[in-house]
């Protein structure tokens, strides 16, 4: 109840308006039915609640006090729109942010998703979580499969769905090249081994080990300062 609350209260702080999403352009004909997947087990979105957030257009025009759901199985960003709800095309929108305020702590955790990327592997209308931003620039990418597989035993058998998501990193120069790269300091230095020495000495300085999402932000804050 606690949690219910204050994303409640976030979002009236917000001033929340739907007099203003209704000026949204290119939602005809996307409306989807609000349970599409509920014979899979797991979540195919990054937050099963609806979530404060803006769209940002492909001619720069910003469109705030939204509410926004990201579906990482299909890389889709969806508009809930009094009660109706639209799949947003990202070369359309090609930008957009997410605010969720986490249950236990209330903190209201921010994320700002581009689909101004490049990366080798996914398609250029592809959304990622920018981290950091410099000469390079580090990006998270969530990653949801689904995965169907016969199951049998006593008393039941049959196909069972789910989906399965995983965390992935990649960091871009400013040429524009990327590289994926773990949360690790073996990955690091293999995706930057002529830095290598003045990345271990950082890691001992700063008494990280390299082995967490906020370890490897620190570590490519510092290769952007060199």
């Amino acid at each position: 109840m606690k949690g219910i609350c204050a994303v409640v209260l976030y979002v009236m702080a917000m001033g929340y308006s739907y007099g203003q999403i209704t000026n949204i352009q290119g939602l005809d004909n996307v409306v989807i039915r609000t349970k599409k997947y509920e014979d899979i087990k797991g979540s195919a979105y990054l937050y099963p609640s609806w979530n404060a957030g803006t769209l940002t257009d492909r001619n720069g025009k910003v469109y705030t006090d939204l509410l926004i759901k990201y579906d990482s199985y299909k890389d889709q960003v969806e508009l809930n729109q009094e009660g109706k709800i639209f799949e947003v095309a990202a070369s359309m929108y090609p930008k957009f942010t997410l605010n969720y305020v986490e249950p236990t702590t209330n903190k209201v955790i921010k994320h700002l998703f581009s689909a101004a990327y490049n990366v080798e592997g996914f398609p250029k209308t592809s959304y990622f979580d920018l981290l950091l931003e410099g000469n390079l620039t580090l990006l998270r990418k969530y990653k949801t499969s689904f995965i169907e597989e016969n199951v049998s035993g006593y008393g039941t058998s049959g196909a069972q769905k789910s989906f399965q998501s995983k965390t992935l990193y990649f960091v871009v120069d400013k040429d524009g090249i990327s590289k994926e790269i773990k949360a690790s300091k073996k990955s690091v230095l293999e995706v930057f081994p002529e830095q290598a020495a003045s990345i271990e000495t950082f890691i001992k300085e700063k008494k990280i080990k390299g082995k967490t999402e906020a370890d490897l932000i620190e570590i490519i804050k510092f290769l952007n300062t060199k």
